[in-house]
């Protein structure tokens, strides 16, 4: 069973194989001023000796040691304990005392029902962030729903930036629901009918979740994507989570209007 292990309010994350994500360990030294950003696991591992180590305990546990994952959810260096303990050591004496004694400790103390929430929950919001488009904002409440369910320190941020990508403003911009831009504008389409519009120019589209209250029935929902996040953000629905509710940018309501009514798909 995985070991739930928290230094400096950081989370050390395990993969299935109980590798230790080393990523994690620099942040957590990073933020007690131990290591600076040329101490990161991929110079550590391409550091004199730590490849023949690494391959040395990979061939006596006759698994693999290191797993270097690059893009993702789970991009980073993991390795096994003795490793991750050797790269605290790289990084500073009194990081490695500290890593080994979090790890002693988590062996010790280690409580499975919590570790399986944490992992339960963070897998759940990987996958809503991954198949919803959820906006940051939406996101930064999904990850304090689960910090305050697990009865874990507040040390998420208080708000999060909702913006196109490029915005320059460094702050959220107004959003306003499809239905009430349309109105604004004065432009010959229903939401509905907008909706479709979008979805044949590949900016909108359906998704379905199981029916509240028939649960062998479908209710259908609109989700942007991708190429649709330069025109607005996908929130949950306050009538169900499970869902998305657009919201499009004012600002950018005008060029979204010109896409739709020319027939030419976004950049």
């Amino acid at each position: 069973m995985s070991k739930l292990v928290v230094i400096e309010n950081t989370i050390v994350r395990q993969d299935a194989f109980g590798r230790y994500c080393l990523n994690d360990l620099h942040r957590a030294a990073v933020a007690q001023g131990k290591a600076t950003e040329s101490q990161r696991p991929s110079v550590f591992l391409r550091s004199e000796g730590i490849s023949t180590f690494a391959q040395k305990v990979s061939e006596a546990s006759q698994s693999a040691s290191v797993n270097i994952i690059k893009g993702g959810l789970e991009s980073g260096s993991w390795a096994v304990e003795i490793i991750a303990i050797r790269y605290a050591a790289w990084i500073d004496p009194s990081f490695e005392v500290q890593v080994y004694e979090r790890f002693r400790d988590s062996v010790k103390n280690n409580n499975g029902v919590l570790v399986e929430k944490v992992q339960a929950g963070l897998a759940m919001i990987a996958f809503y962030k991954q198949e919803l488009r959820i906006a940051p904002s939406a996101m930064l409440g999904a990850m304090k729903k689960l910090q305050s369910s697990l009865g874990m320190p507040d040390i998420l941020p208080a708000y999060a930036v909702d913006a196109p990508e490029g915005s320059l403003t460094g702050s959220s911009e107004v959003t306003h629901s499809f239905t009430e831009l349309l109105l604004l504008h004065g432009k010959p389409y229903t939401a509905q009918s907008g909706y479709r519009r979008l979805q044949l120019l590949g900016l909108a589209e359906r998704k379905s979740r199981p029916s509240n209250k028939h649960p062998d029935k479908e209710k259908l929902f609109w989700s942007l994507t991708e190429k649709g996040l330069q025109f607005g953000k996908n929130l949950t629905d306050p009538n169900n989570p499970r869902q998305t509710q657009p919201h499009f940018y004012d600002n950018q309501f005008p060029r979204l209007l010109g896409v739709m009514m020319n027939g030419i798909t976004a950049a």
